[in-house]
């Protein structure tokens, strides 16, 4: 006789193993703090760019360079529509009582997975029109004084910076959206 109530569970996958209960937990903890690291870390770079751009908006406002306090102003503004959407779309989900840890974990992958590969709209995005208008105010400043093709190629590298590291920040996301689409697959498969 047998002290197992079922024996033939016992017998079907003798080494099977139970995941800690604890460690879905830890897994979810983890997770979540690092967004909130992140999300802070996003938030303080807005407010310092909000504050360099504000100061660059009242400086050129002053100085009567309406083309660049307009192209300072769409940064600012880009720059809050880009926080608003950190806040919107890239914040953590609050935890339902009702959910199981893997089913809120997996909601939560999902949610940031999602943010990640909207990154070219919602971050990127925004932040365009205000560095495509200073852009094309130094340029045009330039021009005025020694010509387009001076401009255009003294413009050319900072130009290949800026929308390189745009492009770099997108494919970071991009890969971290699939990333996350990975740990999502080894979730439903039971991992």
């Amino acid at each position: 006789m047998t002290d197992l109530p079922f024996p033939e569970w016992g017998s079907a996958a003798h080494d099977a193993q139970f995941s800690q209960a604890r460690s879905c937990e830890t897994r979810a903890t983890r997770f979540e703090r690092r967004i909130r690291v992140r999300n802070a870390i996003e938030y303080i770079a807005g407010a310092l760019v909000a504050l360099l751009f504000g100061g660059a908006t009242i400086a050129a406002l002053l100085r009567g360079e309406i083309a660049f306090a307009l192209g300072f102003l769409l940064v600012l503004a880009g720059t809050a529509a880009v926080l608003w959407n950190l806040h919107r779309r890239g914040a953590n989900l609050e935890r339902h009582p009702e959910d199981t840890c893997r089913a809120h974990l997996r909601r939560q992958y999902e949610h940031q997975r999602a943010a990640l590969a909207a990154v070219p709209a919602w971050y990127i995005g925004p932040l365009l029109p205000g560095t495509l208008a200073i852009y094309a105010t130094v340029t045009a400043k330039v021009a005025e004084k020694a010509g387009w093709a001076t401009a255009l190629s003294g413009i050319a590298g900072p130009a290949a910076i800026t929308f390189g590291l745009f492009a770099a920040i997108a494919l970071a996301n991009l890969w971290g959206a699939r990333r996350l689409a990975r740990e999502i697959a080894a979730l439903d498969a039971g991992d």
